[in-house]
């Protein structure tokens, strides 16, 4: 006898062993007990979820002589014609290849005839979106008003390309992707009626590769087993062409430490064992999801993921390692991959490019890499803050201001040794002076012109300081800050927003504005170690 393939071979017989597809089976079961039969169904979804399948089960339980609990009996003389592709009451027509007019219009002559042995006669249209207009056209009378002994079933998988006329006629079935365990579960099956010994590492593989489709699953088991009767993950990987989990956390792991020269040599030992690129940008992204879901819900990554907790945790760890938007950055990047390498001449060239731009600090036409590179400083401060406070470091003497030549400081240099706890308190004056202008504006325009002509010299406790930023003029935007009526109004502001008491006063450039000069400390170590003058970020890879 010719060797079957495993999907062929493993193709349901009945209702039951169908899986996956729980709540359109239990309708189409009782449908049949029901004997309610409609004269048109559509069944939709991707590749290999059973809508075929399904189909062949349906015109064979419902022209089953004794079905048994709505599934086909398997035993009975119209049930073998069936499973023997014997019947004249089962006809399926492929619309890929019989998509005219003329096909739809010899299909509507023969309906009228009776069905040879069961009670319908079964048309089942495959790749139904493929008809052309006319087709539609043809076939729609037909499918409205069918007589009484036909049962249309339409499969497809891009419902979106059927007419609304079409669909209005039929009772719509949207079959969903097939969870992996499920997927596990059959190809277990399959192995053990093979005689093969296959391990769960590599049913799980095979399952996550197939993505929701049983028929690519059992397709990519039967060349394993083609290959050997022992199935491991290595053999399934080795027939995939994908990485192994080490080699995509290593690879992740030079992408978070930016890396550019570990990247490009994992990129060169990845071609040479003669791995395609493509399928390695699409396992790249599967791995930097699941680093996206561990950031996001690590309690349930691994549910999510189906993968055991020891894996998950290994995720949890190097997630760690990486911002969310920078991860964000990456699966994007990795994403148009996978498109820009269809029409690439040189596939690798595209993937140590897609590397290098994650591997990079800063890409000024990107706004996330810039917060990405902020989060990154503000961590750096609250990490030398709490040194600080735990007595680990001391904190720096108040030192004189001296001018210093421009700089060019590079990323990874030390931070400087003047830095203190005070850039917290500055930072916390920043917000909320930020807040108080966005909220003076609304509240007195006059106020907010004037104010925006200056900037916060100090603030100590609840006492805030403000200067014009030149001499020229600066009298009348103090005369007209501090006149009560206003300055009462700023007050009131800045309290609504620090929850205490405020003062507030705008001070000549040769006032010495009463401060503790903590503030004041903290920017002259800062001017002390950069200078006055504007500082270049120089990046580097």
């Amino acid at each position: 006898m010719a060797y079957r393939a495993l999907y062929r071979e493993w193709r349901p017989k009945d209702f039951s062993h169908v899986v996956g597809q729980n709540a359109i089976i239990d309708t189409l079961r009782n449908q049949v007990i029901a004997k309610r039969i409609a004269h048109a169904y559509l069944f939709c979804g991707s590749r290999g979820t059973g809508k075929t399948s399904t189909a062949k089960i349906l015109a064979k339980a419902i022209n089953c002589l004794d079905p048994k609990n709505g599934d086909p009996c398997g035993e009975c003389e119209n049930c073998l014609r069936a499973d023997r592709e014997e019947t004249l009451d089962v006809i399926e027509i492929d619309a890929a290849s019989n998509n005219g007019v003329d096909e739809m219009r010899e299909l509507r002559d023969t309906v009228k005839y009776p069905p040879q042995y069961g009670n319908y006669k079964v048309y089942i249209i495959d790749e139904v979106h493929m008809l052309s207009t006319s087709a539609f056209n043809a076939l729609l009378k037909t499918l409205e008003e069918p007589p009484a002994h036909v049962v249309f079933i339409l499969a497809t998988t891009e419902p979106q390309k059927l007419p609304e006329t079409i669909l209005s006629r039929c009772q719509r079935f949207d079959f969903g992707r097939i969870p992996i365990p499920e997927i596990a579960g059959r190809l277990k099956e399959a192995a053990d009626g093979a005689g093969a010994e296959v391990t769960n590492g590599a049913l799980m593989l095979i399952a996550r590769a197939a993505e929701g489709g049983m028929r690519d699953a059992l397709s990519i088991l039967d060349m394993c087993l083609g290959y050997s009767d022992k199935v491991d993950e290595k053999l399934v990987r080795s027939i995939l062409g994908t990485s192994d989990a080490d080699f995509l956390f290593e690879f992740c792991g030079a992408i978070a430490e930016r890396d550019a020269g570990k990247a490009f040599s994992m990129i060169d030992r990845l071609m040479r064992e003669g791995k395609d690129p493509a399928v390695f940008a699409k396992d790249v992204c599967r791995h930097v999801r699941t680093l996206l879901i561990a950031q996001a819900s690590p309690g349930d990554l691994s549910r999510i993921t189906d993968i055991t907790d020891e894996e998950a945790a290994e995720y949890v760890r190097q997630g760690e390692q990486v911002t969310l938007s920078r991860l964000i950055r990456i699966l994007d990047l990795f994403m148009s991959l996978e498109t820009e390498m269809r029409w690439s001449s040189t596939p690798r060239l595209a993937l140590e490019n897609a590397a290098v731009k994650c591997c990079l600090k800063i890409d000024e036409a990107d706004n996330r890499s810039l917060t990405d590179r902020i989060t990154e400083l503000e961590k750096r401060i609250d990490d030398l803050s709490a040194r600080i406070s735990s007595g680990a470091v001391q904190a720096p003497s108040e030192q004189n201001p001296a001018p210093a030549a421009k700089k060019t400081v590079k990323p990874g240099d030390s931070a400087p040794k003047t830095a203190s706890v005070k850039a917290i308190k500055t930072a916390e004056s920043g917000a909320v002076w930020k807040e108080f202008m966005s909220r003076i504006q609304k509240a007195d325009i006059t106020a907010w012109s004037y104010l925006s002509q200056g900037s916060l010299i100090s603030s100590s406790g609840q006492q805030y300081h403000w200067q014009a930023n030149r001499q020229e003029g600066e009298q009348q935007y103090i005369a007209a800050l501090n006149k009560p009526e206003r300055n009462s109004t700023i007050c009131t502001i800045l309290g609504e927003i620090t929850g205490s008491e405020c003062s507030f006063s705008a001070d000549r450039h040769d006032s010495a504005a009463a401060d503790d000069g903590s503030d004041e400390t903290y920017l002259r170590s800062i001017y002390e170690t950069f200078g006055r003058e504007p500082v270049d970020i120089v990046d580097k890879i």
